[in-house]
């Protein structure tokens, strides 16, 4: 359980890390200005994405850090959340799924998307729209999974 333990305080340091991060993007969002040539509908859906993104993103890790910093305080929390992520029948939906990959992708269109919000509003549609596929693909084998096993 040691190990565990240890193990949540370096994911700890990741989502204080994560959440800089977020901030600073959330912040510097807002300070670009995206080129002339989009329409102002366009450049205030841009924004508004890149914004809600990062705040999404941060509220998610906010959640996340909190729920690691109870855990590591309170043997049993801890102990519940050792067993749900050694649970073996979540890791073998987990591996069905391709919930890593899923992730690595989803976490590249964001970014992607990201910047490309301040450079070319064709390329930011084509990466909202792949994320869009994606999710859903992602959030349709998670379904299948769960109530197949």
């Amino acid at each position: 359980m040691e190990e565990f333990k240890k193990k949540l305080i370096n994911r700890q340091i990741l989502l204080f890390v994560a959440m800089l991060g977020a901030a600073g993007t959330f912040i510097l969002s807002s300070r670009f200005e995206q080129k002339a040539t989009m329409s102002e509908h366009l450049r205030e859906f841009i924004g508004g994405f890149q914004a809600g993104i990062a705040a999404g993103l941060l509220c998610v890790l906010i959640v996340f850090a909190i729920r690691y910093f109870m855990a590591a305080g309170n043997p049993e929390r801890l102990k519940k959340l050792y067993i749900s992520e050694t649970d073996e029948r979540t890791l073998f939906i987990k591996q069905k799924t391709g919930d890593i990959g899923m992730n690595i992708i989803s976490y590249g269109l964001i970014v992607g998307a990201n910047v490309a919000g301040n450079l070319n509003s064709t390329v930011f549609i084509t990466l909202m729209c792949a994320l869009l596929f994606v999710s859903l693909v992602r959030g349709f084998l998670k379904i299948y999974y769960r109530r197949k096993y």
